[in-house]
């Protein structure tokens, strides 16, 4: 079956009333109402039949939902996966009960429901910032970044993304894990490295994209291949080894 997209039209009158902190009751609901009307179809993507593993006691699976979403759409393009309209679609129906379990509303204050809705259920532009708020899109785009179909286990660069919130909270929005070179070197010397960051990890990798973010104000990070932005990294061995803050 062709992939079912909300339309902006509809989109838009949500987003309206979110702001305006209205139209919060429509997510308290056990279900979602829209009407045909509201519906488009993307010819070009096939419809999946995905079942999300649901938050609980043992944390929140997003590893493990990361790789189940984006098997379900593992041939959705880069441009398609940005379309706004089928993340939407994708947050408020198929998904509709893992969201409300994995963003739950009613810990936020009513002032702020509105905002907190807008920013896990819909994307607002295609800006890489507003793609890894988002509940459903985060899942895939993290995969898809981190895939390597040329080692043993293609998403063992996936689960060390999703192992630190840091992670996806600075490295994906930003133009260096947007590089795959980038991001798999970055994961891959983190992996091959345990002992070095099995303390002050999230320091420690802050710490490195500082200083790359330094080289790439001189030199093009996208010329540079992933063996060697790796070797850039173990420049800094000595000094990951004496960081116990952040610096």
């Amino acid at each position: 079956m062709p992939q079912k997209i909300f339309s902006n039209i509809f989109i838009d009158e949500l987003r309206r009333g979110l702001k305006a902190n209205k139209n919060i009751s429509f997510y308290e609901k056990r279900e979602f109402a829209f009407s045909e009307e509201n519906i488009l179809v993307n010819p070009k993507i096939n419809e999946a039949e995905v079942k999300l593993l649901y938050p609980d006691k043992k944390g929140n699976h997003d590893f493990e939902n990361a790789k189940i979403i984006h098997e379900a759409y593992k041939t959705l393009t880069a441009t398609q996966a940005t379309d706004v309209r089928l993340w939407a679609y994708l947050a408020h129906v198929p998904f509709w009960d893992y969201m409300k379990k994995r963003f739950p509303i009613e810990r936020q204050p009513n002032n702020k429901k509105g905002s907190y809705i807008l920013e896990h259920w819909f994307i607002d532009g295609i800006n890489p910032k507003n793609f890894i708020r988002h509940g459903i899109a985060l899942l895939w785009w993290g995969a898809h970044l981190t895939y390597d179909e040329g080692r043993k286990d293609p998403y063992e660069l996936t689960k060390e993304l999703f192992s630190m919130l840091d992670y996806t909270r600075t490295l994906i929005p930003g133009i260096q894990g947007r590089n795959k070179n980038f991001s798999w070197a970055l994961l891959e010397f983190v992996l091959e490295n345990e002992k070095i960051f099995s303390n002050y990890k999230e320091n420690k990798i802050r710490f490195l994209m500082r200083k790359l973010n330094y080289v790439g104000g001189y030199k093009s990070l996208s010329s540079i291949s992933k063996d060697e932005i790796k070797i850039l990294f173990s420049n800094y061995t000595n000094e990951l080894g004496t960081i116990k803050s952040a610096r």
